[in-house]
């Protein structure tokens, strides 16, 4: 009896046991992202025990892995594997399916979890490109595949720094390979290069301080104006509408009759003018060119404002306008001669700091003595030059 107690009891352990022992739960399946983050740390230990065999096992791998949602190889790290095994075929037949749609689509597929294989891969090849462009004179490929291959090496190490350079290589190799496979890849890397016209448009904005000459230096204060000129450029010719905007105060009374404008007014004083100019000077660095011309003045009391008083009728006599001769130097020192791209603008286009020096032969002594005499002037102004585009 005891005997079949003590069997009794084990048999109940044992059924407990499997019962506990079938109650566990299964193993998880992995993700995609996960399997896909698993396959990329075995791909990158085979590149680094420079296992080729191995590293391609893995690629397929990922080539599996890859769907509509989720991207297993970024396309330039897969290109530059490829180079890595010299399996220049399967990059080439790739490349020339690879078009701005694909590369959209690879865009917006969810990409591989951040890891050091890209990196690995380019710091590689970068310190052995000299060994890859051997290798792609030595391969099995006609002459359009190598030079192709040579190109996509560079572009794909980012060594094509120089966009004009690179431009032109792009279109010499569509030139001579006009019916190439590779057409619609090479026109999707060509960078856009504005050819530069001789013809060009630029403005110009600052501050004008002026110096007053003849009996007018008596009627009024030191202008401070703001100063603005719209330009047209072309074969070193500059054809330039300016203006300046300011109103100094009256230093002593201005009679006209039996009406006065009495001292310590305010004024309004503009100028507008035409004047043509032509580059002396004209380097990467500085652009130097006189300018002649003519212009129109206006110097009035200021118009008063809504919650203002209104001027006495009287000061409608003190409004003069004249006409007038006008001459200056233009400096402009070019700062931002590289930034051209940013804008979209040829390269030569600039801007920088316009420096002037002129004269206005102001005529409004004709209409009041007061106010005969000249304008000399100083302006610094910051200035944006663009060449039109061909």
């Amino acid at each position: 009896m005891k005997r079949i107690s003590i069997l009794l009891v084990f048999n109940i352990i044992s059924v407990l046991s499997i019962a506990q022992t079938d109650s566990l739960p299964a193993p998880k399946p992995l993700s995609t992202p996960e399997k896909i983050a698993d396959s990329r740390r075995e791909l990158l230990a085979s590149f680094l025990m420079n296992d080729p065999a191995g590293a391609g096992l893995w690629m397929d791998s990922l080539t599996r892995l890859e769907d509509a949602q989720f991207a297993g190889l970024i396309w330039d790290e897969r290109w530059m594997l490829y180079f890595w095994t010299e399996s220049y075929g399967t990059l080439l037949e790739e490349v020339s399916r690879f078009d701005e749609t694909q590369r959209n689509l690879q865009a917006w597929k969810i990409q591989p979890p951040k890891d050091s294989l890209f990196q690995w891969v380019d710091f590689y090849l970068n310190e052995k490109r000299f060994d890859v462009f051997t290798s792609i004179q030595s391969a099995f490929l006609n002459e359009e595949e190598k030079a192709f291959t040579a190109l996509l090496i560079e572009y794909l190490l980012r060594l094509n720094t120089n966009e004009e350079e690179w431009a032109d290589r792009l279109q010499s190799f569509e030139n001579h390979y006009p019916s190439s496979r590779f057409l619609a890849f090479v026109r999707s890397i060509k960078p856009t290069i504005l050819k530069p016209t001789n013809n060009a448009i630029g403005i110009s904005g600052g501050l004008l301080i002026g110096n007053w000459k003849g009996e007018i230096e008596r009627s009024l204060g030191t202008p401070y104006t703001f100063n603005f000129d719209l330009y047209y450029w072309t074969k070193r010719w500059n054809f330039i509408f300016d203006g300046s905007l300011g109103g100094p105060s009256l230093t002593r009374d201005l009679i006209v009759g039996n009406d006065v404008w009495p001292e310590d007014d305010p004024t309004n004083f503009f100028t507008f003018g035409l004047s043509v100019g032509y580059d002396i000077v004209n380097t990467p660095k500085i652009r130097i060119f006189p300018s002649i011309g003519g212009g129109i003045g206006f110097l009035k009391p200021p118009t008063p404002g809504e919650d203002e008083d209104p001027l006495p009728d009287y000061y409608s006599n003190f409004e003069f306008t004249e006409f007038h001769l006008a001459a200056a130097i233009n400096t402009d020192i070019k700062l931002f001669t590289k930034n051209y791209q940013d804008w979209n603008t040829p390269k030569g286009s600039y801007h920088g700091v316009r420096l002037k020096f002129g004269w206005n032969g102001l005529n409004f002594g004709k209409q009041n003595a007061d106010l005969m005499g000249e304008m000399f002037f100083f302006a610094v102004n910051y200035n944006f030059f663009a060449y039109l585009a061909k």
